[in-house]
């Protein structure tokens, strides 16, 4: 098989409609749909070859232009598999990685229980990456009013606005070749995906510039070599299945998988459904709507008299419909579902539920501080005034980007801040920060207004509670009075600003 990893740098914010649907809010895809780079690679080609390669390229499935998926230049993030789920009360993620200990496998044979019989959750959107680290790219979401041609003024009526992923991101995408396609051919597709493209929607207005750079492809996912009578399938990206009539569906079994002997284990198996009709900008029009199963989407299956290696290898190279817009990827018997809980690579603080030792609270101790001159209190307080200037910098930087004016009340409010105050004078160490930052009952969190500002943080954009969390997460492994008097003070000193310039 061919293959050749795409690095997708977004220059602008580029729009990936969820839905085709013009009224109610608009949402965009949080990855680069394989339909957009085929799109960029037809307009650029299409023409120029013969009719049988156009033929083989653009509409046989042989070749196969996958989901631009996030990168963080080490690992590529795959969609988080619906079967793991997490105590509700307390999150799933540790800073900027998932806690292994509190995600449980609910794929398996025998399903787990959570301690203390707590409720659980399905972790259903972001990214997992072989590390642990969790991602989920950034969004912007802009208004704007259509132009009545005859006045040149806004149009009553026709407010309407654009989710669209954050330029600055990088995403990765693998372009896929099965062996009997000319390789002279498939280096043309390469070539014609280089430099600089537009995807996405509203291309002719401020959206979809995306450079696109060669990098190392990295290895291909394997099955695993455990011999047992089920196979496990996590959906890479969406499956578009029919049944026997040729008909979409979304209740998959054996003989649609193209594995007539096996058997779908239901009470094993996560699915979620979407259903859209994809623009065709070629044709000036929506194509076949399309039904599927989302991305993330776990399958078990029993396999009964079909042998393992014949089924793996009637689904290695994907199924379904639809597949050369990268439709029908899967992951077979991924290490990831094998256990209880994920094993991540590289990243031991994220598989480990770590209790910090109790501060030490004694009047020798006291006493030896004092006199070696240490005093954490006074190093705390440092930290705090470093870090609220830091913070109030963000804060102008985010203000002059999004261009609203010094006078106008924008991020959090005082009465936010004091929420935070309150919580840290009631709470330390990690109870505060989840508290602060995990569950439906966070007091910062990134879909709160004020908190859902976006920052910038290094080359990508993050909610101001996202970027909080992060650095808030550097100040937790201190000693948990620490943490708390540094929230405390924090808190107070940006009420005290706001309140200083009456905004």
């Amino acid at each position: 098989m061919k293959r050749q990893a795409l690095k997708i740098e977004l220059l602008d914010d580029c729009v990936f409609s969820a839905t085709p649907a013009t009224e109610g809010g608009h949402e965009s895809l949080d990855r680069i749909p394989g339909a957009a780079l085929l799109g960029a690679a037809a307009s650029r080609l299409y023409a120029g070859l013969e009719r049988h390669d156009a033929f083989t390229v653009f509409h046989s499935g042989k070749v196969r232009f996958g989901d631009g998926l996030p990168w963080d230049g080490r690992s590529i993030g795959w969609p988080v598999p619906r079967c793991w789920h997490y105590p509700k009360t307390r999150g799933a993620t540790a800073g900027d990685f998932l806690n292994a200990k509190r995600l449980y496998n609910f794929a398996l044979k025998d399903k787990p229980t959570l301690p203390g019989n707590e409720q659980p959750k399905q972790l259903r959107d972001g990214y997992v990456h072989a590390d642990g680290r969790y991602s989920k790219p950034a969004h912007s979401l802009r208004l704007k009013t259509a132009i009545d041609p005859a006045t040149g003024r806004a149009d009553e009526g026709r407010l309407f606005g654009y989710d669209a992923l954050h330029r600055g991101q990088t995403f990765l995408s693998v372009i896929e070749a099965d062996d009997g396609v000319d390789g002279t051919v498939f280096e043309r597709v390469v070539e014609a995906l280089q430099g600089e493209v537009l995807l996405g929607r509203s291309r002719s207005a401020e959206y979809g510039r995306a450079r696109i750079t060669l990098v190392e492809t990295p290895e291909l996912p394997r099955p695993s070599a455990d011999g047992n009578e089920t196979l496990t399938l996590w959906l890479l990206s969406d499956l578009a299945l029919t049944d026997a009539q040729g008909q979409p569906t979304l209740q998959p079994d054996g003989k649609i998988l193209g594995l007539p002997d096996a058997q779908v284990v239901w009470e094993r198996t996560f699915l979620r459904g979407r259903r859209y009709s994809p623009w065709n900008a070629a044709r000036h029009g929506y194509d076949r709507e399309r039904l599927v199963l989302e991305a993330g989407g776990v399958i078990t299956l029993r396999l009964n008299d079909h042998s393992r290696d014949k089924a793996i290898g009637a689904l290695e190279n994907g199924i379904g419909l639809y597949r050369e817009a990268g439709l029908g990827r899967l992951w077979i018997d991924p290490p990831l579902l094998r256990d209880k809980h994920p094993v991540f690579a590289g990243h031991s603080a994220a598989t480990l539920e770590t209790t910090p030792a109790p501060e030490p609270n004694h009047p020798l101790v006291d006493w030896l501080k004092a006199a070696a001159g240490v005093d954490w209190k006074t190093e705390v307080e440092q930290r705090a005034r470093e870090f609220e200037k830091t913070y109030l910098e963000k804060l102008d930087e985010s203000r002059r980007l999004h261009g609203v004016p010094d006078g106008v009340a924008y991020g959090p409010s005082s009465s936010q801040w004091g929420t935070v105050l309150e919580k840290a004078r009631s709470a330390t160490g990690d109870a505060l920060h989840r508290a602060l930052f995990e569950g439906d009952d966070a007091v910062i969190k990134a879909t709160g207004e004020g908190w859902n500002i976006e920052v910038k943080a290094g080359r990508e954009y993050l909610p101001l509670a996202r970027w909080l969390e992060r650095h808030f997460a550097d100040r937790k492994n201190a000693a948990p009075k620490a943490y708390a008097h540094f929230v405390r003070l924090l808190a107070r000193r940006i009420q005290d600003h706001i309140g200083n310039r009456r905004v």
